[in-house]
This record gives C-alpha cells, sequence and structure tokens, in this order.
C-alpha cells in the first residue's frame, strides 16, 4: 500500500491502488525488473517517460540507470559543444523571436532592452531540458535535470522579484548553477548560490552595505536570516534523521519531549549579515543599483571592499561570531584574492551537523517520499554527512536516494507522495511522444525553429519553474492537508497546498488541449491540416504550444483490434464476440490500450472498478461514437482514455 491509499482515505483522491514489495532495512541496490518498478523511477529520477524510455529502465536495470545518469556528460563540460547550458539556449531562442531586439546592446545581453519577454524564453529552455531535444543532447541528462529542479525548491529564487521579470537571463544563469552543482559538492552549491546575481537581488544582499551610524542603517538580514533558516540549517537543531533534537545526541533519534532547541540566534543572523555586504552585480553602473537594466546578471557578483563592513564606525574588531564559531570580516576567501570573508562563513554553516538531514530529508521529499522514514532520512543523512570521507557530495546523495530500498520497494502506506502539477504536466507530455512545435510565431512575426512553448504553466498549476510566489516555495515540506487523516497519523503533503479543486479543472482544461488541439493525428485526418500549416497559423500569444502524438497508441489499439496498423481499424463496429473473452473486438482493444495507459500513467496499478467504468465508456459511451468513422473513434478512443486518466485522481499520486 502506498500515499494512494492515504490520499483516498483522506478524500484527497476518489482512486485506490496497491504497490508491493518489501520496505525498511538497509540500503539496497536492486534492479528494476518490471515495467511498472521502471516507470516510477522515472517519475522519481526524470520526468517520466515514453514506452521506450519505460522499456529500456526495466532492461537495464535501477542501479545501471541511475549510475549511467550520475556519470553522464553535461552541458557543463564545454561550453562550446553542441550541449547548451540553459542559459545558452535561452539566449538562443530569445534572438531566434526577436531578431530586430538589439539583445547585446552595451555588450551585455538584455541590460539595455530588458525584455520582458525573455522570462518566457527561459521557460521555453526548462521545457527542452524536461522533454527533450530532436537535435542536440538538451534533455539527455534527466536526472540531472530532475535533481537541479529538486534544489530549485529548497535554494528558492523567483520571478517575483522586480528585477527579475525584466532580467530573465538571470533565472536561466541561476538554473545552470543547480544543474551544475547537482551532482557536485553541496559546499560548492552555497558557494555560488551566495555569488548569485539572481539570488542577490532576490533576497536584496546585492549592494548590501555596511553599518551608517549617520544614517541609523544596519547590513540588510535577508540573506542571512533564509541561508540560515531555509537553505542549509533550519529552524531547530536535528537528529541525523531530521527529527527534532531534544537531548543533545543528533545520534539519537526520535527524542522525547515537546522542548525544540533554535539552531541560531538573531544575533547569529545580524553578525552573518555583516559578511554579505559589498557584493554587487558586475559591470553596475554605481554600487547597490538595483534597476531592470543595471549590470550583468550572467556572471558572479564582484566584492568592492570599500561597502564591506569591517565595524570600523562601530569601533569593533572586524570578527564576527556566529553559530559558536568566531571569524574574521575580511577573511581570504578561496579564490585566494578577495576578502570577504563569505568563503569562511560559508565553512561554518556547511559544517553544522543540521546541513545533512535538512537537505537529505527536503531532497527526499521533492523525489520519492512525502513521508520518508526516520531509517530513510538518517541513512541518506549519513551519505551526506560521510561518503568516503566526503561531506556534501550530492552524486553520492542522490544515490543513495534513489536506490534505497523504500524508494525502490515502497511498502508502508504513507510511501510515496503527491505529484507535483508540472511534473504531471510533463509526465503526460513523455507518455504521447511531444514534440516542439516548429514554425509558429514569435512576437515580431518570426517563424520559430522547433521550440516548446508553455510560457506561464503556473497560470494553469499554480507551479512554474523559478516561479515560486515567495523564498518559502510554492508549499512548505511540513504542510499539513486538512484532512484528519493526515494530522492523526503525523503525515505532510506539502503539494496539496496548491492541488487545489479550481487548479484541477484548469490542469484538465490544459490536458484535454495538448491531447486534442496539439494532437497530431487530429490535426492531419480530421482536419485535413499539414503539421507546417497549423503551426505557422499559432502564435506566442498561445499559453501553450507542443506537438502531441497518439500514433504509437494508436497501433496498440489497431493491432489488438484488426491483427494489424495499417490505419483503417477495420474491426471497431463489429459485433462479434470472441468465444474466449466474451468481448467484442473494439472492447479487447480498448483493454488492451487501458494496459498500455495504464502503464505510462499509473505504472500499471489501475483500480478496478476504474478500470471497469473506463472500458465500458470507451466501449459504450456516446461520447466516443464518430458516425461510423472508424479512424476518427479511434483518435477519440485514445485521447478519451489519456485525458480520463491523467484527470483522475490516482494520476496525482506517486506511488
Amino acid at each position: 500500500m502506498g500515499f494512494r491509499v492515504a490520499l483516498a482515505i483522506a478524500g484527497i483522491i476518489t482512486l485506490t491502488a496497491c504497490g508491493g514489495g518489501s520496505g525498511g532495512g538497509a540500503p539496497a541496490e536492486p534492479e528494476v525488473t518490471t515495467k511498472a518498478a521502471a516507470q516510477r523511477l522515472l517519475l522519481q529520477a526524470a520526468f517520466g517517460g515514453s514506452f521506450q524510455d519505460i522499456s529500456d529502465v526495466s532492461e537495464q536495470g535501477a542501479t545501471a540507470w541511475v549510475d549511467q545518469q550520475l556519470s553522464m556528460a553535461s552541458a557543463y563540460d564545454d561550453e562550446n559543444d553542441n550541449w547548451p547550458t540553459h542559459l545558452q539556449r535561452t539566449i538562443e531562442i530569445a534572438k531566434a523571436a526577436e531578431p530586430n531586439t538589439d539583445y547585446d546592446a552595451g555588450g551585455i545581453f538584455n541590460q539595455s532592452a530588458a525584455d520582458g519577454s525573455v522570462l518566457d524564453y527561459q521557460m521555453s529552455a526548462w521545457w527542452e531540458n524536461a522533454l527533450g531535444s530532436q537535435s542536440t543532447p538538451v534533455g539527455s541528462d534527466v536526472l540531472r535535470q530532475r535533481v537541479a529542479y529538486a534544489l530549485s525548491q529548497i535554494l528558492v529564487v523567483s520571478n517575483t522579484a522586480g528585477s527579475l521579470r525584466n532580467r530573465a537571463e538571470g533565472l536561466a544563469a541561476y538554473y545552470d548553477i543547480l544543474a551544475k552543482h547537482a551532482f557536485g559538492n553541496f559546499r560548492d552549491l552555497i558557494g555560488d548560490v551566495s555569488r548569485s546575481p539572481t539570488m542577490g537581488v532576490f533576497l536584496s544582499h546585492q549592494g548590501n552595505q555596511k553599518a551608517n551610524l549617520v544614517a541609523n542603517t544596519q547590513p540588510d538580514e535577508n540573506f542571512a536570516r533564509e541561508l540560515l533558516q531555509l537553505f542549509t540549517i533550519g529552524l531547530y537543531d536535528l537528529n541525523l534523521d531530521g527529527s527534532p533534537n531534544r537531548d543533545g545526541n543528533a545520534a539519537s533519534y526520535p527524542d522525547s519531549g515537546s522542548t525544540l532547541v533554535s539552531s541560531y540566534s538573531q544575533v547569529d543572523v545580524e553578525e552573518l549579515s555583516k559578511v554579505m555586504t559589498g557584493w554587487d552585480l558586475q559591470e553596475n553602473r554605481a554600487y547597490g543599483r538595483a534597476g531592470s537594466r543595471q549590470g550583468s546578471y550572467l556572471v558572479p557578483m564582484e566584492f568592492t571592499p570599500a561597502e564591506h563592513e569591517g565595524e570600523l564606525a562601530e569601533g569593533g574588531d572586524g570578527l564576527v561570531s556566529f553559530l559558536g564559531t568566531e571569524i574574521s570580516l575580511s577573511a581570504t576567501d578561496n579564490d585566494g584574492v578577495t576578502n570577504s570573508g563569505l568563503d569562511a562563513a560559508l565553512d561554518v554553516i556547511f559544517q553544522h551537523p543540521n546541513v545533512g538531514p535538512f537537505i537529505s530529508k527536503q531532497l527526499i521529499q521533492r523525489l520519492v517520499s512525502s513521508n520518508p522514514s526516520s531509517a530513510y532520512v538518517a541513512r541518506v543523512a549519513a551519505v551526506f554527512n560521510n561518503h568516503n570521507g566526503v561531506k556534501g557530495d550530492l552524486k553520492a546523495v542522490v544515490r543513495a536516494i534513489l536506490l534505497d530500498t523504500e524508494a525502490r520497494n515502497p511498502s508502508q502506506d504513507s510511501a510515496g507522495k503527491l505529484k507535483e502539477p508540472v511534473l504531471a504536466i510533463a509526465q503526460l507530455l513523455k507518455a504521447v511522444n511531444v514534440l516542439p512545435l516548429e514554425g509558429w510565431r514569435s512576437p515580431q512575426g518570426e517563424p520559430m525553429p522547433p521550440t516548446y512553448w508553455y510560457k506561464a504553466p503556473q497560470n494553469d498549476t499554480n507551479q512554474g519553474p523559478l516561479r515560486s510566489p515567495s523564498v518559502f516555495n510554492f508549499y512548505t515540506p511540513d504542510h499539513v492537508p486538512s484532512a484528519e487523516y493526515f494530522a492523526n497519523r503525523n503525515l505532510v503533503a506539502p503539494e496539496e497546498k496548491i492541488v487545489t479543486s479550481q487548479m484541477l479543472v484548469t490542469f484538465s482544461n490544459r490536458i484535454y488541449d495538448l491531447l486534442h488541439t496539439f494532437e497530431k493525428n487530429k490535426i492531419v485526418n480530421r482536419d485535413g491540416e499539414t503539421i507546417a500549416s497549423f503551426s505557422a497559423s499559432r502564435r506566442s500569444g498561445s499559453n501553450a504550444l507542443f506537438l502531441t502524438n497518439f500514433d504509437e497508441a494508436l497501433a496498440v489499439l489497431e493491432q489488438a483490434l484488426d491483427g494489424d496498423q495499417n490505419g483503417d481499424f477495420a474491426q471497431m463496429e463489429s459485433t462479434d464476440v470472441d468465444v474466449d473473452t466474451g468481448l467484442t473486438p473494439k472492447a479487447s482493444a480498448v483493454s488492451a490500450l487501458l494496459d498500455y495507459v495504464d502503464l505510462l500513467l499509473l505504472g500499471g496499478e489501475m483500480d478496478s472498478g476504474y478500470r471497469a467504468a473506463l472500458l465500458e465508456y470507451l466501449v459504450n459511451g456516446s461520447g466516443v461514437n464518430s458516425n461510423n468513422n472508424s479512424v476518427e473513434e479511434a483518435r477519440i478512443v485514445v485521447r478519451d482514455a489519456f485525458h480520463l486518466v491523467a484527470s483522475s485522481g490516482a494520476y496525482m499520486a506517486l506511488p
């Protein structure tokens, strides 16, 4: 049993499904032996997969597939190869869409133009990394991209900061930081995050000034506070399993009692904020300027010693003490040149015992399970704390998360999680073999090269990558739904915060649009258009533009119907009943189709009652009757099968 059961009992979804296997115990290195297990892995470690993807992972096995993904090349190996980074691809799309915009005026991309459309092009680049490219390796590193997306919900930035709406190349550059370090070391990651111009603007330490006694001002504390609270150690002392440490021993858990010990104080924040001064955008016109046309968002912030807190105005000693450690405000950074004290401060934070369990548990929640067991978190946190003598090895941490027995063989009722709406969209698109449209018109009327276009998924799903409403993400890791089932069992379901009834309506409408309006067979066979003419009639004002494809599903349906794949669906209207199965040819074919859709969308765990209702509708329902046009009827059957399953409550749960 898994999270679908918990959600069903709580009334959040209406269907149930049973998982299997044995859980608990030490980390394992199991092999994927079934397509259902392969499908689950692709939901945890990628953005879903096609039938071929599932088959490939099933044959390869979980360990081999994960290790291959962890060791493969990336866009960050050679900036001049055929593998563009997120930023490079964003710039390519922007220049293709708006050749009449002088993006490079002044020598810094988009500084002079401050073009808000780049926000949409950055989103296109994200979709390409999630769904894959037809002409470059982009998106082949699915695990790296999936981990980067998970990290984006822990180390949060968002377009909600004013200048980032018009300088979205900063979002692209920030995402590259996450992807580059996804399999690197967490200490290196927070070092680059701290110097990121996007983070600097978002949490206001860009242009942060030292104390001014005349003006009665102190350094801005925003980044210092969130660095501690949200990005590294959390509010309270933790045990190795992520539970509150109430007895002073992080190795013993869980602890009894109700006392919580704060992991840092307001004084710690004030002291750390002094370190976070003197950093500004490169190429800025004046220190601390933050308008849309200021500075560069493409390179790390630069250090300005004259603006750095030295405590001279307050007669201090140039030393700060936080988290029980004293450092110099002018300590030399790891580059051996800059004397900002930043790296010394980050080293102190990184060595805090909370970092391992705090980050490990959130990564498990984003990838595998909302309610991992105490033992699961402790196993992963132990890897974070020490893998071959190294702390913070994210490659080892990701491997431990995905190959743990609780990830591969979930058994407890709390296993799994609600599916994030953006991931649910991506999974469906992968399942129907999505391709980018070519030839649709940009804001300047340019015919676009093959480009995915879904510029504001948050309008449909309450969620868009790097578009959270605040630094607290779309939901908190400890969100408890209002249903008593969760509170009574100490369970959380973070994603439930945004999976609202209204969201599910708009989600259903969007996926119908993707499965109907943009489906190849509908465009060509029913409407009599070419893909080129259809695409040329589309404009960037549309929120979404894709090309979905039922060819594979139609082949499954016709093979079971007619024993061939010549496209005529000859037996669709036959009333003959098979003596062994008691089914008509259409009913047998729909049953085979449901097996196919069930695997792609539900991992083969479709509830038997729901399956029976779907079979009845898809065989006999008036909505799938197409006036004796067998080819069109087949398309409608496939469309409705995908739409009804993807609109169901069961689809929104990851087992």
